[in-house]
């Protein structure tokens, strides 16, 4: 099942691809390193590019700042450098609800993890057509790094409020925040809405690029239609990405 982090064929530095991730399969885990030790969160998250706040900056202000250094080929280990850096601002909205943001010591100043995961799935080796093989999981996720900023309660309802409209938008009779106004009002304190502002992130796309062709065809194939272990999210991540590759042989 080998070493993943650095292996070159996995890595996404893509930002569009990025953000269509965070847009399509917006469920992440927060983790922060706080006095107690790491703590993590499970939410719901938004590009702030497609949500507006009250106050009017989705994005967070940014002071002017000497260009940033080029990041060093490799780490203090010795091992390539494995993040990217956004070309572009890159922020991400999301909510907690109470008291979980006392718990990440939100304020503290300290770089925050936002785990972003896409499609992901079990690969049999009986799927390959060859032996001998192990098996493996295919996947698509991109940790972000950046710092986080707390919002004020009006910019949090706005957040909550786009969130509902993203995952209720395809429902046959969607049930909007307005419906509920007097109740969701009522339950709102109960909640605080932040803003990730993206300062690196680590992409990674394992989807079979180290094996021939033929071979991520089946895998496709299977991950279709496998009564077990189908996962047509993670089939068509793998089919965009062997279009991508006309070489890939």
């Amino acid at each position: 099942m080998g070493r993943v982090i650095h292996t070159t064929d996995y890595v996404l530095t893509d930002e569009a691809r990025v953000r269509d991730l965070v847009r399509r399969h917006g469920w992440a885990t927060l983790v922060s390193v706080t006095d107690d030790g790491p703590v993590a969160s499970h939410v719901p998250v938004l590009l702030a590019e497609d949500v507006a706040l009250p106050s009017g900056a989705a994005e967070a202000p940014a002071p002017p700042a000497p260009a940033a250094a080029p990041r060093p080929a490799r780490d203090a280990h010795g091992l390539p450098d494995r993040f990217t850096v956004p070309a572009t601002p890159l922020t991400v909205l999301s909510h907690l609800g109470r008291p979980d943001e006392l718990l990440h010591q939100a304020a503290s100043g300290r770089e925050h993890l936002l785990v972003v995961e896409g499609p992901y799935g079990y690969v049999s080796p009986g799927w390959y057509g060859y032996a001998p093989a192990v098996p493996t999981w295919n996947y698509v996720a991109v940790p972000l790094y950046g710092t986080l900023e707390l919002l004020d309660p009006e910019d949090s309802y706005a957040v909550m409020g786009a969130t509902v409209d993203r995952y209720e938008a395809p429902m046959p009779e969607p049930v909007r925040m307005p419906d509920v106004e007097g109740y969701a009002r009522r339950i709102a304190p109960g909640a605080v809405g932040f803003r990730l502002s993206v300062t690196r992130w680590q992409g990674k796309a394992k989807l079979s690029q180290d094996k021939p062709r033929a071979v991520a065809e089946r895998v496709v194939a299977h991950l279709g239609t496998d009564p077990h272990y189908a996962e047509p999210a993670l089939a068509a991540e793998m089919r965009a990405e062997l279009d991508r590759r006309p070489g890939w042989t």
